[in-house]
């Protein structure tokens, strides 16, 4: 396939997962990692939608919302992944939307696509989100033009927000480095579904309070 028929192919997707609700799309070579993990699948095509603003200020502010915005996200993207796998694999590309072997995290892509850091609240922080935005995944032999960075080096400083701020003391305030797991970070069996160390992150208040055009 020619450099310009690829580039056709991402435009292709990004738009039809964009009409799926994302709000942004990456396509990342995730062909480093081994193919036990990857299914032998070399390219990913890595989506999310940032949680609103009315719902982070809220959280931020002590208010619990109505609507669980965060899990209902989990679940569009969720849907919106297994939607897109099964068009890919109609198309004819080998395509996954959620892999038995559980090894390889949407953050972990993320990581790749050059989309944020791991902060001390074992979330992936992004300078334009924060924390307030939920990932999604398809892993595909589908030849996209991809690209993979370098992790990207945490961004949190003696910042401890997120620590402090956790009720149950599950965070360890660990910085992090490609060297950790997940147990390294935080005590996952005292990690409540509170989102305070998602909210509270300072990336993520300097998102949830910045104006734009659909706010004015």
């Amino acid at each position: 396939m020619t450099d310009e028929a690829k580039q056709t192919l991402n435009r292709l997707w990004t738009q039809r997962v964009q009409e799926g609700g994302a709000d942004f799309v990456y396509f990342v070579d995730v062909s480093q990692f081994p193919e036990d993990v990857t299914d032998g699948c070399g390219f990913a095509l890595l989506f999310g939608k940032a949680l609103s603003k009315e719902y982070v200020r809220a959280l931020q502010e002590g208010v619990q919302p109505q609507k669980r915005e965060f899990h209902s996200l989990e679940r569009k993207m969720g849907a919106l992944a297994r939607k897109i796998a099964a068009e890919l694999e109609a198309a004819g590309y080998h395509s996954i939307a959620k892999l038995k072997s559980g090894r390889l995290p949407h953050k972990t892509v993320a990581l790749r696509a050059g989309l944020g850091f791991i902060g001390k609240n074992n979330l992936l922080v992004s300078p334009e989100y924060g924390c307030a935005l939920v990932l999604g995944k398809v892993l595909t032999n589908a030849p996209f033009v991809t690209e993979s960075h370098p992790p990207m080096a945490p961004q949190c400083g003696d910042c401890t927000v997120c620590v402090e701020s956790c009720p149950t003391g599950a965070l360890r305030g660990t910085t992090w480095n490609l060297s950790l797991t997940r147990k390294d970070m935080l005590t996952r069996k005292l990690c409540t579904p509170c989102e305070k160390c998602l909210v509270l992150c300072p990336y993520t208040v300097k998102y949830s309070t910045q104006s734009t055009s659909e706010d004015t």
